[in-house]
């Protein structure tokens, strides 16, 4: 007689299943945390060596992956494997020849990962139902729904940590970076548990242009509750003061609500536009509160009137005629970390007056430099200086004027001058053939996430800051781009 009371044997594969699928609701507030917490192992010339959340959160789902990496393979067959395969193996060998040899392996290696976990992410979405588990859109409205809340939680922080440096709370408790606090502008601009505004901006676009989609062609039961997170996520964009997220964003969300009009013959080009015009109108609000009872002298007005002059790159100049006259700052810029003695100081006046010139200025020079850097050398040309020698090699051109740290500030360049032509020319072909083999039609949200993100990469360079733009893509692609959205429809 079989024993009835026997107990389950352990099957790694189903724990590897479960630890996973509890990963993947995990992966959003993971990517909020970019930066903070971090911890940092050493520093060397040319880069720091740090680990962040993101990155221990990417070894686990690898590690969780591997009792299903022979079914994967089978799911993907030889062919795809070897396409995905080609650009991390080119980045990879680019360390041979680079100056920075270290970085360059450390890069390629974290871009491997990310090309492998995306696979698999994809691999237990599609197959998940065979498997006899909860359905893959649920698993996928769970992802969806973990994101937006993490915007939330992130976008909360980032109130709080305007609060805080409104009372004089130091940096090192407020986590603010050093440009970011009261005394730069008259009121501080947040960038949350990233390293930077423009990186905690870049975070929100993804579950911003979420929110307008579903707003735009869902039946939402909980519409108000939408349009009231919607535009929280929005104003909390603004008052990060990132420009380069701000445009993306918007970029992003007139090619989506045009591709909804010819996917759909329907659009809320209306209603969106109220919506960016009330957070828009509330960050104003907020950012000349922030002037007015911050360390600085500025008043309501000045506060409003330098975020115009800031955003608009100078074009619109509300201020008053005696602070035109001022002599302008040479001090960097608000997307950039200023230097402690002027930050850090209660000073009675801020440090700039409106648009800051060399915050722009700074970033075309470099793009200019990565050029001249790159046609000084037909190796360079054809096959770059390898990853992470960007600013080596920037460094050994304009000693006096580049420090072996500097990153370049464009993700194009960039790329073009450490991977070279074939470098560039891997990743199109790639990219054609990935799209072309595709078989779902690309969504209205995946479509103005996209170009979003696209356009964001013109205004920073650096993969450890980045890792969201890989897979918060993978899920706005994987989402069902019907009415019956995932979040909409499936009780999670």
């Amino acid at each position: 007689m079989k024993n009835s009371n026997k107990k389950p044997s352990f099957s790694l594969k189903k724990f590897s299943t479960k630890l996973t699928r509890y990963l993947l609701i995990l992966l959003p507030p993971a990517l909020f945390l970019s930066y903070h917490p971090v911890i940092s192992l050493a520093e060397t010339e040319t880069m720091n060596l740090e680990f962040s959340i993101a990155e221990i959160w990417l070894i686990l789902l690898f590690l969780a992956s591997l009792p299903h990496l022979v079914s994967a393979v089978k799911f993907y067959g030889a062919k795809k494997l070897l396409l995905a395969a080609v650009v991390p193996a080119y980045f990879l060998l680019t360390a041979i020849w680079s100056k920075n040899h270290l970085r360059a392996l450390l890069t390629a290696g974290l871009f491997s990962l990310i090309v492998y976990v995306t696979l698999y992410i994809i691999y237990i979405l599609k197959t998940e139902p065979a498997r006899k588990l909860k359905s893959s859109s649920s698993l996928l409205a769970l992802m969806i729904k973990s994101m937006i809340i993490s915007a939330v939680v992130a976008s909360s922080f980032c109130w709080l940590q305007c609060l805080l440096d409104l009372a004089g709370v130091p940096r090192d408790y407020t986590l603010l970076c050093r440009g970011c606090i009261s005394t730069t502008f008259g009121f501080p601009h947040p960038n949350g548990f990233a390293i930077e505004p423009q990186f905690m901006g870049n975070l929100l676009i993804a579950p911003i242009l979420l929110c307008f989609y579903i707003l735009s062609v869902a039946k939402y039961p909980h519409r108000k509750l939408l349009v009231v997170t919607t535009i929280f996520l929005a104003t909390t964009l603004f008052i990060t003061f990132s420009r380069g997220a701000i445009y993306a964003t918007i970029i992003g969300l007139i090619v989506q609500q045009i591709t909804i009009r010819i996917h759909k013959k329907q659009t809320s080009f209306l209603k969106s536009t109220i919506i960016v015009l009330i957070s828009f109108f509330l960050s104003l609000c907020a950012q000349g509160v922030f002037a007015a009872v911050g360390p600085t002298t500025d008043n309501f007005t000045a506060g409003v009137t330098k975020s115009l002059h800031q955003l608009t790159l100078g074009k619109l100049d509300l201020r008053s005629e005696e602070v035109k006259d001022a002599q302008p700052s040479q001090t960097d810029s608000s997307d950039t970390n200023s230097d402690d003695s002027k930050t850090d100081t209660q000073n009675d006046s801020s440090s700039f007056d409106g648009y800051v010139p060399e915050s722009t200025d700074i970033r075309l020079g470099l793009n200019s430099r990565a050029f001249k850097t790159w046609l000084s050398s037909p190796r360079y040309m054809l096959l770059g200086t390898g990853l992470g020698a960007a600013g080596l090699a920037m460094h050994e051109l304009a000693p006096e004027e580049i420090g072996p740290k500097e990153i370049v500030q464009n993700e194009y360049v960039s790329l073009l001058l450490e991977t070279g032509i074939i470098g560039i020319a891997a990743i199109i072909i790639v990219a054609v053939v990935a799209i072309k083999s595709c078989q779902k039609k690309p969504s209205a949200l995946f479509i103005g996430t996209l170009v979003a993100f696209l356009c964001s990469l013109l205004f920073f360079s650096g993969l450890p800051n980045a890792i969201h733009i890989y897979f918060f893509l993978v899920i706005i692609f994987l989402a069902d781009t019907s009415e019956n959205y995932p979040i909409v429809k499936q009780k999670v």
